[in-house]
């Protein structure tokens, strides 16, 4: 017996046996009787087995036949869920998406096409990995997750990845209220703050680079950054308790945190162009996305206006 069954075949099995009648099953089929009989003959003919006890007035399954619908049900169960599957995964209804995000995407253009994917798509199983970025490079060129968005950095002079930029998200420079540059009688100044110790998430150094320029530091000389984290509530809970200076991201500070926006208060003020943090959806330039990833990332791109 051939290895390869007809789906098709058994389909017709399915209704022979739920209708009992050749005339109501081909009908079912969109088939003439003759075609569909010699359909149901075709199986009896390569399984070997007869299938059906047939006389002018009624249509019995054989115990092979019972046994053998029994398992063409099954088989056809299986196959429609399949199918299902495969149109689900096409319209990124369902399966599953693996991805990866920093903490300034998940704060900023990730949050609402993250809301939006779920109520468009409540049966897909998300898998998102927030890390920093040097992780999640790693973990995107091991196909471990799609992409990931973040600061690209470097990566947007290495030609294996494709960068989708994203609006840059503002960032300042934030102390507690009770911390001595507020307290001076003279608006604070840019070289003032370099004197006090700075918090912040880790930086990549293309960002570090463009904060000497805007503070007039030297090249190679260290920002003073002494502590580093990825936790928002120990940043701002030891900047409030301290003179430490938090660089972060705008849209990471709660509008009731306590902590005060520094940088406007600078004389001279620093170029509000250059105090921006950099955001883009990182993907291997030579692959191509799973219907889910592309979904997301279509969403990402509408919210970007």
């Amino acid at each position: 017996m051939d290895a390869s069954i007809s789906l098709k075949r058994l389909r017709h099995l399915e209704l022979l046996a739920e209708e009992l009648n050749f005339s109501k099953a081909a009908e079912r089929a969109n088939l003439s009787q003759t075609a569909f009989s010699r359909s149901i003959q075709a199986l009896e003919t390569e399984f070997g087995l007869r299938l059906f006890d047939r006389d002018t007035r009624s249509v019995r399954p054989t115990p092979a036949g019972r046994y053998i619908i029994a398992k063409a049900l099954a088989l056809l169960g299986r196959a429609r869920d399949f199918t299902d599957d495969v149109y689900y995964l096409s319209n990124a209804e369902r399966g599953e998406l693996n991805f990866g995000a920093s903490l300034l995407a998940i704060n900023g253009p990730l949050r609402h096409a993250l809301i939006d994917l779920k109520q468009q798509c409540p049966l897909l199983k998300l898998h998102i990995e927030v890390s920093q970025k040097p992780n999640l490079q790693m973990h995107l060129e091991q196909e471990r997750i799609e992409f990931f968005v973040s600061n690209p950095g470097e990566l947007q002079e290495d030609e294996r990845f494709e960068v989708i930029w994203l609006p840059s998200e503002p960032a300042s420079i934030y102390c507690a209220p009770q911390h001595p540059l507020l307290k001076q009688n003279t608006p604070p100044t840019p070289e003032q703050i370099q004197m006090f110790p700075w918090s912040a998430i880790a930086m990549d150094k293309t960002l570090i680079r463009r904060l000497r320029a805007i503070l007039g530091m030297k090249p190679n000389q260290a920002l003073p950054l002494e502590l580093t984290c990825d936790n928002l509530q120990i940043l701002q809970d030891l900047t409030i308790h301290s003179d430490n200076l938090l660089f972060t991201w705008n849209s990471w500070i709660d509008s009731n945190s306590q902590l005060v926006n520094l940088a406007p208060l600078l004389q001279p003020q620093l170029p509000q162009i250059m105090m921006k943090v950099e955001c883009a959806i990182i993907r291997l330039a030579d692959r191509s996305l799973s219907p889910p990833a592309q979904r997301l990332v279509d969403l990402i791109l509408m919210h970007r206006e």
